[in-house]
């Protein structure tokens, strides 16, 4: 018999933000971050504990939405792929597909936000 609370455990170990994630207060019209954080717990506690790649993706996962909310850009860039992702209906794991999809445009982020540094303008 598995026991959910050891595999929560485990999880919520390669999650460090999660905590820090789910209690984010943000205006009640922005239905985007209530979705996103939503997609965030129904993935993270549907991964299979034994499967390292699945381990790897939830703790890429967590930091992608932590600088979700940490980052307006990020958010900004985010919100408009999402709004125009589309799912095909021969998909079986929705949530799965929109995590990775997450994940990939985090990283795409990533990349380009270690090679644009901002240089202030001083008068």
């Amino acid at each position: 018999m598995e026991n959910r609370f050891l595999n929560n455990k485990i999880i919520l170990k390669y999650c460090p933000d999660y905590f820090r994630i789910i209690n984010e207060e943000f205006n009640e019209l922005d239905y985007m971050t209530d979705k996103v954080i939503g997609i965030y717990q129904s993935y993270i506690f549907s991964v299979n504990v034994n499967n390292k790649a699945d381990l790897k993706l939830v703790n890429t996962l967590n930091k992608a939405i932590a600088r979700y909310i940490d980052d307006r850009e990020f958010k900004t860039i985010l919100n408009n792929f999402l709004v125009s992702l589309k799912v095909s209906k021969s998909e079986t794991d929705v949530i799965g597909y929109i995590a990775k999809k997450i994940i990939s445009e985090y990283e795409k982020y990533m990349e380009g936000w270690t090679r644009n540094l901002y240089i202030p303008r001083w008068v």
